[in-house]
C-alpha cells in the first residue's frame, strides 16, 4: 500500500509539473472577449501612441507589454505614430491565482470491520490541486482630440498556466480579432510550442 501510495504521487507531480510548464506542445488558447464601441466609432487604418497610468510609468514591464501590443494592433491596420496618433490607447495586465473549477478532493468512505466497527477508508491518490491562474488583458481606445473612449476590449484566459508573457500575445490577439467591430464571445487562438531558451 505505501507502495502505490508513492507511485500515485509521484504520477501527480509528474501531472502538475508538465501542467505548469506547457513548453513542449502547442496550446489553444480559448479567451473570453468582450468588445465595445464608443460614441465615435472606431475606425481602420488608423494611427495611436501609448498613454499610461502613473502607476505604469518608468515600467520596463509596461513597455513590454506595450509591445506586444502594439504588434497586435498593427496587424487589424492601428499604426503607431508617437507624434500625433489619432488614438490613445492604455493597455493593462492582471493574473490572479484563483480556485481551480477541476478540482475534486478524493472522498473517503467508511466501511465495518469485522469485529463490527466504522473504519475510515482514505483513498490512495494524493490530495493535490493543481494551482489556477485568471489572465485579463485590458485595451482601451480614446479619441485624442475629443478625448471619447472609441474602443474597449477585454480577453479573459483562464488556465494552470502562469507564463503570462507567453500568453498575452493570443490574448491580444483574440481582443482585438474583430475589430473594430464590438463582440462578446470566446476566440480560440493556437500558442506555438516555446524553444528551449523560453519556456
Amino acid at each position: 500500500m505505501l507502495s502505490n501510495l508513492r507511485t500515485w504521487r509521484l504520477l501527480a507531480l509528474v501531472v502538475l509539473a508538465t501542467a505548469l510548464t506547457g513548453c513542449s506542445l502547442p496550446r489553444m488558447i480559448d479567451s473570453d472577449v468582450q468588445s465595445f464601441a464608443g460614441a465615435s466609432a472606431p475606425v481602420s487604418p488608423a494611427d495611436f501612441r501609448f498613454e499610461r497610468l502613473p502607476s505604469q510609468q518608468n515600467s520596463s514591464a509596461q513597455d513590454t507589454v506595450e509591445n506586444l501590443t502594439q504588434e497586435a494592433l498593427e496587424r487589424v491596420g492601428v499604426m503607431r505614430n508617437d507624434a500625433s496618433g489619432r488614438y490613445l490607447v492604455m493597455v493593462g495586465l492582471g493574473v490572479d491565482n484563483i480556485r481551480n473549477p477541476h478540482y475534486r478532493p478524493p472522498r473517503s468512505r467508511f466501511i465495518r470491520g469485522a469485529d463490527g466497527r466504522l473504519y475510515e477508508d482514505r483513498p490512495l491518490t494524493p490530495d493535490i490541486e493543481v494551482p489556477w491562474y485568471r489572465h485579463r488583458v485590458h485595451l482601451t481606445l480614446r479619441d485624442s482630440t475629443t478625448s471619447q473612449v472609441a474602443y474597449e476590449t477585454t480577453a479573459v484566459f483562464d488556465g494552470p498556466w502562469r507564463d503570462t508573457l507567453n500568453l498575452l500575445p493570443p490574448m491580444l490577439e483574440a481582443a482585438l480579432k474583430d475589430y473594430p467591430m464590438p463582440v462578446q464571445r470566446k476566440v480560440v487562438v493556437e500558442l506555438p510550442a516555446a524553444n528551449k531558451e523560453n519556456p
